[in-house]
């Protein structure tokens, strides 16, 4: 009888098989560092882009990108809001608001203007609202009037306020010309809700003419441009 020999099979050699899944592994983690080094980059591509632009969609339906408005003209929006927020806290005011309206105001302001806000309050300028029945004051800052400095650092802002009190039938008119100096501080809402605080200011007030229909005209005018700033579309 013949006999057949036994075929010996031997089996892959193991360090040649870990070596080659080795490479396998090594490549997956290669192939997903790039992946994910890719979407982080194209994150922060939308998020520098969503934060240079604003979008809307126009009448066809098209999604149209609007350039915003530059980080310098920002903060003078801002500035100028925190004036205008205490002006008409300081001007505005009759029987029913004084006391709110004091106390906001002393939320916004150091110690100089404090003591100078105290001291017309001394002089006054509060209790004439209560000890006159209906007596209410009015104001506005001209917007043609508007200067400031330093918008990086702490910014010394320049304007006039048109003040209209109204006792009956009887309206007398003045003009504030202000100066205010702010520093940044956090926000603090709602007491300082801009994030700045008046550290100085000065006032020189005194009778105006009552204006012109032609002069509250261009007022109105200049008023809607600084309101409804053109935007660019890129």
């Amino acid at each position: 009888m013949k006999t057949e020999k036994a075929e010996i099979t031997v089996g892959k050699d193991l360090y040649a098989e870990l070596k080659k899944n080795s490479r396998v592994v090594w490549g997956v983690v290669a192939v997903s560092i790039m992946s994910i080094a890719a979407i982080l980059y194209l994150a922060l591509v939308i998020y520098a882009d969503s934060t240079s632009k604003i979008f809307t969609v126009n009448n066809q339906g098209d999604l149209i990108p609007l350039s915003l408005v530059s980080q310098k003209a920002d903060k003078v929006k801002v500035i100028k809001a925190n004036a205008d927020y205490f002006t008409k806290q300081f001007y505005d005011l009759d029987q029913y608001s004084i006391k709110e309206k004091k106390e906001n105001v002393l939320w916004l302001v150091g110690e100089q203007p404090t003591k100078l806000i105290k001291d017309k309050d001394n002089k006054g300028y509060y209790s004439n609202f209560l000890s006159i029945n209906g007596l209410i004051q009015k104001s506005e800052i001209l917007p043609n009037t508007w200067q400031i400095d330093d918008i990086d650092g702490n910014p010394t802002v320049n304007f006039s306020v048109l003040v209209k009190r109204i006792n009956g039938s009887a309206e007398d008119y003045f003009q504030a010309d202000v100066q205010l100096r702010m520093t940044k501080v956090n926000i603090n809402y709602p007491y300082n809700p801009f994030g700045y605080l008046i550290t100085n200011f000065t006032e020189s007030l005194y009778r105006v003419s009552k204006p012109s229909d032609e002069a509250v005209a261009l007022q109105d005018s200049l008023r809607r441009e600084q309101i409804n700033p053109t935007i660019e579309v890129r």
